[in-house]
């Protein structure tokens, strides 16, 4: 004789399909909130990349200022402001890039100089002052507003000169996510 098949009962069936309901509904209310924080965290980390390549940028100059292969005339480092923005918020840099012994001013231009301006960082080569125009965005504001740029100098143990630079930003979409980077660049050349 032939095994009956047994099926569900429609009890069992009614069962499963509250559980899967419920499962289902928490599913979607957590989708949401998990969205949310995965876009976060991307937002934490681009922040945290744009600051730190800028900051690379910077520190690159920063080392190499002073360096000269000859007779180089002029100010290899200078900190100022643009105007209306806070002390100590620009700094320009010079480098005998090409090691013609002259730190120049046109053409291939060693003048490099970094500042804060209306919550980005820009960047000009081949100029000597902090105001003007001309000065190029060194990211996307509509991703990253720099809070913070500051540079000061002061002498190491060895004698050498130290520079202290901070940079600071929040994502542009939610102030929330903040990051602050701090940096000690030794000045070999000064």
């Amino acid at each position: 004789m032939p095994a009956l098949e047994q099926g569900f009962t429609l009890p069992e069936v009614m069962l499963a399909m509250t559980f899967g309901s419920l499962i289902a509904l928490a599913a979607a209310k957590a989708l949401p909130v998990l969205r949310l924080q995965t876009a976060d965290a991307g937002r934490h980390y681009r922040l945290e990349l744009v600051l730190r390549q800028l900051a690379f940028g910077i520190e690159k100059d920063l080392r190499r200022a002073g360096f000269c292969a000859g007779q180089c005339q002029g100010q290899a480092f200078l900190i100022g402001n643009a105007e209306g923005e806070v002390p100590n918020s620009c700094v320009i840099v010079a480098y005998d890039l090409n090691q013609n012994g002259r730190w120049e001013n046109s053409g291939d231009a060693e003048y490099f100089a970094y500042r804060l301006r209306a919550g980005a960082l820009e960047g000009q080569r081949g100029v000597t002052h902090c105001r003007g125009n001309g000065w190029e965005r060194l990211h996307d504001p509509e991703e990253v507003r720099i809070n913070t740029f500051s540079i000061s100098e002061t002498a190491g143990h060895d004698g050498k000169s130290l520079v202290l630079f901070s940079l600071g930003g929040r994502s542009s979409v939610r102030e929330d996510i903040q990051q602050r980077l701090e940096w000690v660049v030794s000045m070999e050349a000064l």
